[in-house]
């Protein structure tokens, strides 16, 4: 029987020899199915990069050609101070980089959501050797189209390198190729953030309680405090949780249920002209939503803001409260 034993033992040797030399040597997914794990495709820097049809190379596969920041220097400025934004792009291959258009554009928005300067960009471009770093500081005066200086308060700038694409029927058929974006960084219109002009007589800073519930279409809605400073006035609500938000038999202290949608709240200083404000985010607290507003800061020599807050939580109001500042 012990000849019966070696005969076992050299045959499972032998299958475990030709199993091994089936496995092929790009397997190494462990499955032993064959399937071989992606790699990385080299880049050749030699050969000209395909292009789009609106002219933007692009990268070889895994490449990233650049990195970039877009500052303002200051969040705060004076009367007759210009606004600076710093662009700073980094070339990360061994090739040159061109930015065309160049200088960006700059797009100027008021508190009211409307543009008041609009500077084209420029003819021009800049090429970027390879693995070098370009700085390049951007300003403006901050007047308007008319070339009037813009009054205190709080603007956003943003930056472009196209003109925006005329409109299009989109249910009919895609809108035909422009060629205005040419170089080698793609680079999107950028929100570089808000400055804001003090007001020469200062801006209000402090914090107002305020504690006012008003109720409409039977939603309670408490008005907080506003707290005011030269950057921004942040509102904060707070209301209810309504019925229907959560499926029946769940209270809202069992789960707390996804934030409501909120639209633009309205605000108003001294009885002008209504303007916009964000109204995020939403977030509960003690078995309630709280919404934060954020407007743009006032003077001290402002008496009253009303702020209405026209919906919420699907409930319309509006909700209207007016707070004395002196």
């Amino acid at each position: 029987m012990r000849w019966m034993e070696v005969v076992i033992v050299s045959g499972c040797l032998i299958g475990l020899v030709l199993a091994a030399g089936c496995i092929s040597p790009d397997d190494t997914t462990g499955s032993g199915n064959g399937t071989p794990m992606p790699g990385t495709v080299p880049v050749t820097t030699g050969e000209a990069l395909p292009r789009t049809l609106i002219g933007v190379p692009h990268p070889g596969p895994g490449e990233r050609t650049s990195t970039f920041s877009l500052r303002l220097e200051k969040d705060v400025i004076d009367p007759g101070e210009p606004a600076v934004v710093n662009i700073i792009i980094d070339n990360l291959v061994n090739r040159p980089l061109t930015i065309r258009p160049f200088p960006p554009g700059v797009r100027v928005v008021d508190s009211c959501r409307s543009v008041v300067r609009t500077i084209s960009f420029g003819p021009g471009d800049h090429v970027i050797p390879p693995g070098e770093t370009f700085a390049y500081t951007l300003e403006w005066d901050m007047t308007d189209d008319q070339g009037v200086p813009l009054p205190p308060g709080r603007y956003r700038v943003e930056l472009f390198w196209e003109e925006e694409l005329p409109p299009f029927d989109r249910t009919v058929q895609p809108p035909p190729p422009i060629p205005t974006r040419t170089g080698d960084i793609f680079i999107p219109e950028w929100d570089v953030g808000a400055v804001v002009i003090r007001y020469p007589e200062g801006m209000l800073d402090r914090v107002i309680d305020v504690n006012r519930t008003l109720t409409v279409a039977g939603l309670p809605v408490t008005m907080e405090r506003l707290e005011c400073s030269e950057e921004n006035v942040l509102a904060f609500f707070l209301y209810p949780i309504p019925s229907g938000t959560l499926p029946p038999g769940i209270t809202s202290a069992a789960i707390t249920p996804p934030p409501p949608d909120t639209g633009p709240g309205l605000f108003s200083i001294d009885g002008e002209v209504e303007c916009p404000f964000s109204t995020m985010p939403v977030t509960p607290v003690r078995g309630l939503w709280r919404v934060k507003g954020d407007l743009p800061p006032v003077s001290q020599n402002a008496r009253n803001l009303t702020l209405t807050i026209p919906e919420l939580a699907g409930q319309r109001g509006p909700w209207v409260f007016k707070v004395p500042l002196d």
